[in-house]
């Protein structure tokens, strides 16, 4: 009776072990090949030649990449499929349906020994066949900032029943727009790879559009480099919210002399025809390139400033503002209709800064449209819905929206260490929702680096935000990127950094958390500007406002009256906070693998050792500074406010290496060396 239940067992065993090796699909050395259409569109060819160096990092090897299927099913084929051409590699009746544009599949057709990556069109294409290389070959998106090393595998087993299928993503349009970038472009220069691989990692995450300031060249109607690097990828360009349609009016002196051969006229809101020669050019050079570009309408001055700064003409009251930037914008609206004969473009336009405030006082009427997005933005300083979008009521306006924030800018935002984080992202973007559709979404992150964790739950969430959980997403990003033994404990670990960050002032938007920030370029301008009064008479209140600031109190957003006493006091509260998290993440550190060691400390614990030095060094400081001003000895604590300051640096330096060995080399905007300086001649006369 036993050896009859043994041989069943056995006969058991075998059917199923025959059964599992029919279900599935090995991809190993010299079994499979990839099939693409000769005439495919230069981009997805991009793509397929980066799967196939991750199937070589991966697998040891580079696959047969060839132009047509065969009727042999004794070796696989990963057939590439763009449903948007002429002439698809293979009949796309045949095929698993897919939803609207950019919905993708990648499938296994067992019958045929196939897989197939299939695109909706050109970009989801290209997302088709990064989502292989992320859920079969395991190549995570942010492998590059990543320090990623894959595992050499001898074969990956792929079920039968394989199925991936996503639909069109939520919002048409998702943007990075790289600003304030003092480290990203020196870093750039290094390399081929370091200039391009974000670009690769956008499409990756699923992102397809980036934000650029000047695009347009002179003479011969031409897109400068960084337009035709967007065009070499696939992604949409759309252009910054002082760059009206893909050039600043910085650029309006070498328009008239570099293309219509004449010394320039003055700017001037009466002469209309000279503006619109202007733009005009603009628009033809865009549209002669054959440039995806979602428009961007705007009229303020040369830069980040209010047109009524650059014009002499300009009218002195805000009513009559209004009015002519909402003529001008018509016209430009004109123009891009008139010029790329389409009826209904998509053009968006960003309420930025002034525009925001004419726009919140009924001064500016934009215009309306199917394809029109009325692009908002978070409240300067800080990140929340401003009053202009408060106000908005779609039953009035029946237009689609667009949001803008900012995860680091130059003035007193995140810099060298995030803040914002994913779920005061998550707030900000359900907020615009509520109002109307999102259609377009853009964040503002320069030194790209620094804010990868944040831009990837922003790529995320803007697929599919009704799907959205930013405490899910962060399990599962843990999981990728730690392993899925910690990813619980790393969450806890990533929620408490960001958490820890002293809220100078309490929120008064309802049901928000977090609404203001002290965040690390707050910190430099207090250390700047009390260095600069160090050795003048001691005042409670040594912070002003800086030089451009439209709202009072806004640069620092203290409460008390004693500036002093508030950071002493908001220091004390935030230093043993990122203390506590460092001290964690550095016993997961000890946990944690080698492979996800690097990314770690990277992007969590330097950070957080970082923040928790400047801390500190501010606390003491301060506390030099109002000491001396009391007439107390005060070498000490300016001692310990250097000392923890080196140390903050010596954390930020502890990231650099492999390709990022020379990343802050070039830091301008923070200016940590010029800061260390300022303390240290300060020092030099406290002991003479």
């Amino acid at each position: 009776m036993r050896n009859t239940i043994d041989l069943l067992l056995c006969v058991v065993v075998m059917i199923c072990s025959t059964a599992c090796a029919q279900s599935s699909l090995t991809l190993k050395e010299g079994n499979f090949r990839i099939v693409l259409a000769e005439s495919e569109k230069a981009p997805v060819k991009l793509a397929v030649e980066t799967m196939c160096a991750d199937i070589e990092k991966v697998l040891g090897f580079r696959p047969e990449v060839t132009n047509a299927v065969t009727t042999d099913t004794q070796q696989t084929e990963i057939v590439v499929v763009n449903a948007g051409m002429d002439e698809p590699v293979v009949d796309i009746h045949s095929l698993q349906p897919l939803d609207g544009f950019e919905s993708h599949r990648v499938y296994v057709d067992k019958e045929k020994n196939r897989i197939y990556l299939y695109g909706k069109d050109m970009r989801g294409t290209i997302y088709a066949v990064y989502t292989f290389c992320e859920e079969i070959l395991g190549v995570p998106p942010l492998w590059y900032f990543a320090s990623w090393q894959p595992e050499l595998k001898k074969k990956i087993e792929v079920s039968g029943d394989y199925d991936f299928f996503q639909k069109s993503p939520q919002v048409r349009y998702r943007a990075w727009f790289p600003n304030d970038q003092d480290l990203f472009v020196p870093w750039r220069k290094l390399s081929k790879d370091n200039n391009e691989r974000w670009l690769e990692t956008m499409l990756r995450l699923k992102l397809n559009t980036v934000e650029l300031e000047t695009t347009v060249a002179y003479p011969n109607y031409e897109m400068n480099d960084e337009a035709r690097l967007l065009q070499k990828y696939g992604l949409v360009l759309t252009a910054h919210h002082h760059t009206a349609l893909n050039n600043s009016l910085h650029n309006w002196d070498g328009y008239w002399r570099e293309v219509r051969g004449i010394e320039p006229p003055k700017l001037s809101v009466a002469h209309e025809e000279n503006l619109k020669s202007f733009w005009r050019y603009n628009i033809e050079t865009v549209h002669r390139a054959n440039m995806e570009c979602l428009w961007l309408i705007s009229f303020r001055g040369k830069g980040d400033q209010p047109f009524w700064a650059a014009f002499d003409d300009a009218p002195k009251e805000d009513p009559e503002r209004g009015r002519i930037i909402s003529k001008m914008l018509q016209m430009e609206l004109d123009l891009i209709k008139e010029i790329t004969g389409e009826e209904s473009p998509y053009v968006r336009m960003t309420f930025y800064d002034e525009l925001s405030d004419l726009l919140a006082n009924g001064y500016i009427t934009p215009p309306v449209g199917d394809n029109i997005l009325w692009t908002y933005v978070a409240a300067r300083r800080d990140h929340y819905p401003n009053v202009d979008l408060v106000a908005f009521d779609a039953t009035k306006t029946p237009v689609k929206l667009g949001y803008y924030m900012n995860l680091q800018f130059t003035s007193t935002g995140a810099h060298l260490a995030p803040a914002e984080g994913p779920w005061k992202m998550e707030y900000n973007y359900r907020y615009v929702n509520s109002k109307a559709p999102l259609e377009f979404s853009v964040v503002n992150a320069g030194n790209i680096r620094k804010f990868v964790f944040s831009m990837s739950a922003n790529a995320k969430m803007m697929w599919n935000l009704e799907a959205y959980s930013t405490d899910q997403w962060l399990k599962d990003f843990c999981a990728q990127y730690f392993g899925k033994k910690y990813a619980n404990e790393v969450a806890d670990l990533y929620h408490d950094y960001f958490y820890a960050y002293w809220q100078q002032k309490p929120s008064d938007f309802q049901d928000m958390e977090r609404q203001y920030l002290f965040q690390d370029l707050r910190y430099a301008r207090a250390f700047d500007q009390i260095l600069s009064k160090f050795n003048k008479e001691f005042t409670p209140n040594p912070l002003n406002d800086i030089g451009f600031e439209r709202v009072k109190n806004r640069t620092f957003r203290l409460e008390r009256n004693n500036q002093v006493d508030s950071l002493i006091s908001g220091m004390q509260l935030a230093a043993p906070r990122f203390a506590e998290v460092a001290n964690r993440c550095e016993k997961m550190m000890g946990k944690l693998p080698q492979d996800n060691y690097i990314f770690f400390r990277d992007n969590l614990y330097a950070p957080c050792r970082y923040m928790e030095y400047l801390s500190y060094s501010l606390l003491h400081f301060v506390t030099a500074y109002q000491q001396k001003g009391v007439g107390e000895p005060y070498a000490e604590s300016l001692k310990q406010a250097i000392d923890y300051f080196q140390k903050a640096w010596d954390a930020l330096k502890s990231t650099q290496g492999g390709v990022f060995s020379t990343w802050y080399d070039n830091d301008t905007i923070f200016g940590l060396e010029r800061k260390l300086n300022g303390m240290k001649k300060e020092l030099e006369k406290a002991m003479s």
